[in-house]
């Protein structure tokens, strides 16, 4: 029995190492375009700023390494088609130019994402880089080495964006960041919004919001980013508007591809196509809360397909499922940490949900303990029946309460479920009413006001 898993990184190099520990027996090969099989790409910007002391330290696995577990991987190969009716691939050797045809009995697509270029006047310029894979990263930092900028613009207010504006600030570049939405963070409401950009600017970041970059400008080399009536120089700019799945390859095999534009599986990953699975940042998933399609490309929701994809392809059975995502997110700009699970106000409402929300600023610690800092806290319940369908949370220990408020939606619980909760206290590491607790008690106050309740589910 032959396994090929086409695409590494999290997905594919999972999918590889869990059918190993399932069956010791299968062949298994997997095929990567980029010279490193496994790395963690969450680490990219801090490699940049040099907080990552070195690439070796984000590289997972070698290809070696993946050899000892009688895995085989070959790097720097492109898989061009797959043809399953005679379960067979087309693939290239990027370093030689060598093409050939390898076969499969089960095949995993682990093809992942690609960053967003947009088509801008002046992008061919030098100087002008996406940061998806750790190549990426080393031509940022050569050129960071052999060119010396001092102005970095980010085009992108998303993760990524902020997460590098962050970093070449601690590297000392005067950085800008250009978003064409009104505001930075999407994802979340306007109140996490608006402290991420003031901790963006107190550490010396230009922001300008609602503003659409029409033109790259240089001699060769990017000079300036021009954008509406303004313009703002730049020796170095960095492309954080997002990824798009990777499924040029899927489609033209023939494989299902769903409405958010990502690969449409069942909830055990299987495709369409017989004997073809496929996980990671290529695919769709569901929504547990909107019950809608949705596309999450996060490194953790990829690890967790890629063990169900790999479980599935490596028994030929449906031995485990993946049920779908909250969306739990989380990432830190300087001292703020930002997390979101669940819905945010916008997205439960256009998913049909009245809802009712309660957002409370409080401590991270007891107000009298020393070094306590603040933390925001927003809850968004569905105002029929209390259920929690999301939390936003921004400031210190943002990733606990994140966390609690995941596993309370996770579990279905309501508002009243979060009042009475037993979570741990001790000043050191808490007030004394959580702000879970706090903000559901909020919560319970507004409900009250405009009905008699609703009983807890718990």
């Amino acid at each position: 029995m032959r396994l090929v898993v086409v695409g590494g990184v999290a997905a594919g190099t999972k999918a590889a190492s869990r059918a190993r520990r399932v069956d010791p027996g299968m062949e298994i090969t997997v095929y990567q375009e980029e010279p490193e099989p496994s790395i963690s790409e969450c680490g990219l910007p801090y490699l940049l700023s040099g907080m990552v002391e070195s690439r070796d330290r984000l590289i997972a696995r070698t290809p070696e390494k993946f050899a000892e577990g009688d895995i085989e991987v070959k790097v720097r190969h492109r898989v061009e088609a797959i043809h399953p009716n005679t379960k067979t691939l087309s693939v290239r050797d990027t370093t030689t130019g060598e093409a050939f045809e390898d076969r499969y009995d089960r095949l995993v697509i682990a093809t992942g994402a690609r960053a967003v270029m947009p088509p801008i006047p002046g992008a061919d310029l030098d100087g002008l880089f996406p940061l998806r894979f750790l190549t990426d990263s080393d031509r940022i930092m050569a050129y960071v080495r052999d060119r010396s900028p001092e102005r970095a613009v980010i085009v992108g207010g998303g993760y990524i964006g902020l997460e590098v504006a962050e970093n070449l600030c601690r590297i000392g570049m005067e950085v800008s960041l250009i978003e064409g939405a009104d505001r930075v963070a999407l994802a979340y409401g306007p109140e996490v919004s608006e402290r991420v950009e003031a901790e963006l600017e107190r550490n010396g970041v230009h922001i300008f919001t609602g503003e659409k970059v029409e033109e790259f400008v240089g001699d060769g080399r990017v000079r300036a980013v021009r954008f509406g009536d303004g313009e703002v120089g730049a020796d170095l700019v960095i492309f954080g508007v997002g990824v798009r799945p990777s499924v040029d390859l899927a489609r033209e095999a023939g494989v299902e591809i769903g409405a958010t534009g990502a690969i449409r599986t069942d909830r055990h990953m299987k495709t369409n196509l017989p004997d073809v699975w496929a996980a990671g940042d290529c695919i769709e998933t569901v929504n547990l809360v909107s019950g809608e399609a949705a596309w999450v490309p996060l490194g953790d929701t990829a690890n967790q397909m890629g063990r169900v994809a790999g479980t599935n392809a490596a028994t030929g059975e449906d031995a485990l499922d993946f049920p779908g995502v909250l969306g739990t997110g989380i990432f830190k700009v300087y001292d703020l940490g930002v997390g979101k699970t669940g819905l945010s106000e916008a997205e439960a409402e256009a998913a049909g949900h009245e809802t009712v929300s309660a957002g409370i600023e409080s401590r991270d610690r007891a107000g009298y303990y020393p070094g306590s800092q603040k933390v925001f806290l927003k809850l968004i319940a569905d105002a029929e029946t209390g259920r929690i369908l999301g939390a936003e949370s921004a400031g210190s220990g943002a990733d606990k309460l994140t966390d609690i408020c995941a596993t309370a939606i996770w579990a279905g619980l309501s508002y009243p479920d979060l009042i009475n909760i037993d979570l741990a206290y001790s000043p050191p590491f808490g007030p004394a009413l959580s702000p879970v607790i706090q903000a559901a008690t909020i919560l319970s106050g507004k409900f009250e006001q405009a009905k008699e309740g609703v009983r807890a589910t718990k």
